[in-house]
C-alpha cells in the first residue's frame, strides 16, 4: 500500500485513496517497479489534503495530472 506511512488521513480515505492509485496504475499501466508511482502516489495524496474523497475523482484528476 502506497499510503501506509502518509499521516494526517483516516483510515476510510486512506483506502480511498489506495482503490484510486491502483485504479491509476492499470489505466496508465504502471508496473510495479515504474518510477512514475511515486509521482501518482503524490498527486493523490496533495488531492486528498486539498479535502478530495470521492474516489472516481481521486482516480481522474491524478490520471489527468500523470497522462499528458
Amino acid at each position: 500500500m502506497p499510503f501506509r506511512d502518509v499521516k494526517g488521513f483516516d483510515d476510510d480515505t486512506l483506502r480511498t485513496m489506495t482503490q484510486a492509485f491502483n485504479a491509476a496504475c492499470d489505466r496508465l499501466g504502471l508496473g510495479p517497479d515504474d518510477p512514475q508511482r511515486a509521482e501518482l502516489a503524490a498527486e493523490i495524496i496533495e488531492l486528498a489534503a486539498r479535502g478530495e474523497r470521492d474516489p472516481e475523482m481521486l482516480f481522474s484528476l491524478a490520471v489527468q495530472a500523470l497522462d499528458v
